[in-house]
């Protein structure tokens, strides 16, 4: 079984105040709270404060490989999902199917072809399991919801009616919740059978947001999950925010922490000019016993020619990526560095994390292992 370490920011408490004011400082953390539009925002303002030896070891235990291959290579993987009975699901949007995996990694089934039918998908983003087993695909491009029986018979088709559906979750009434990437601030709701009922509002972005095409996807969410308790917790890439939405009030809490670079996207720049540094947010996990974890990058890019167009052509030269422990009320306890390739997909009931690692074609299953002190 093979470990992987992390040297680990020390666990940072402090009581928060509500209001605008500072938390006393106890030469630990140091935090506030907002009540913005009747919603609490969680401001962790320097959470770097600590001598070297102030460290400790979260671990990362590798429990399970899937690898690819010539029949069942993962080529774009951006929706990973598990059921009851421990069997794994992976999406592939550039091979248009759905895999399907028992617990151990062996391959089951698959589903799905390029094309506009029934069982054919043009870009499967994500799907999501119901408490009945049904699995639930979205495709980003055909802007619709494709549902199938346990066994992965058809078993409904339905539009989303909006454009560029990102993530698909299902709540604990039943509702599929989707977003979409320029329309940010609105989380619907359907019934199983593709019926609108609602949509979640975000009175705080919209009081951040000018409104261009441009802004709405530089400041568009990266993930989306429903938890078990009731809530949907979402992440935005640029800026760094998680936002946690009650399904009947909405909006109740949004937080994140600040960080030593700027969360922004790539910018415009001329052809001499060296591109700007990327801050980007996003890979979104909510653990079983509420704590939530979000990824943090920071690239940089030498340009390396033009295109046939004249467009500036980019190499990255460098990306470091953090991952950031938060309790379910929004206070960052820590921030791990893993030695591991891939992007975090998905957390199963017994808290293991997926991720996806293309470059190595394969899907790669971990457990945590805390510090006891933050278990």
């Amino acid at each position: 079984m093979k470990r992987v370490k992390s040297r680990v920011l020390p666990l940072l408490a402090a009581a928060l105040v509500m209001g605008c004011a500072e938390a006393d400082d106890d030469g630990m953390w140091r935090g506030r709270t907002e009540v913005v539009a009747g919603a609490s925002r969680v401001i962790s303002d320097a959470p770097i404060r600590h001598s070297p030896d102030q460290t400790a070891d979260v671990t990362l235990e590798e429990d399970l490989v899937i690898d690819g291959g010539e029949d069942r290579s993962f080529s774009s993987v951006f929706g990973i999902t598990t059921d009851r009975n421990g069997n794994i699901y992976v999406a592939d949007s550039e091979q248009k199917r759905i895999q399907k995996f028992d617990e151990t990694g062996s391959f089951q089934t698959s589903v799905g072809s390029s094309g506009v039918g029934p069982l054919q998908f043009k870009s499967p983003v994500d799907m999501v399991l119901d408490s009945e087993g049904r699995l639930f695909v979205l495709d980003s491009e055909l802007d619709r919801v494709t549902v199938f029986n346990p066994d992965l018979s058809f078993a409904d088709i339905w539009q989303t009616q909006v454009t560029k559906p990102r993530r698909i979750r299902i709540d604990t009434e039943g509702n599929v919740l989707v977003f979409v990437i320029t329309q940010h601030d609105l989380i619907y709701k359907f019934s199983p059978n593709g019926d609108p009922i609602a949509k979640f509002y975000n009175p705080m972005e919209t009081m951040r947001r000018t409104g261009t095409l441009t802004e709405f996807i530089a400041y568009s969410d990266a993930a989306m999950e429903s938890t078990e308790d009731g809530y949907v917790v979402v992440s935005a890439r640029h800026p760094y925010k998680i936002s946690k939405f009650d399904r009947v009030n909405g909006l109740e809490l949004e937080f994140y922490r600040t960080t030593s670079f700027d969360m922004k996207p790539l910018g415009r720049w001329t052809n001499t000019q060296h591109p700007p540094p990327v801050g980007v947010s996003g890979g979104l996990a909510v653990l079983p016993d509420g704590r939530i974890m979000n990824t943090i990058q920071y690239q940089e890019f030498e340009q390396v020619g033009l295109n046939t167009m004249g467009m500036p052509q980019l190499k990255m030269t460098k990306m470091d990526r953090w991952y950031d422990f938060f309790t379910p009320d929004g206070k960052w306890e820590m921030t791990a560095q893993f030695a591991v390739s891939g992007v975090p997909m998905h957390v199963d009931r017994q808290g293991r994390i997926y991720f996806a690692d293309l470059a190595e074609d394969r899907v790669v299953r971990y457990n945590f292992v805390f510090p006891e002190e933050y278990n």
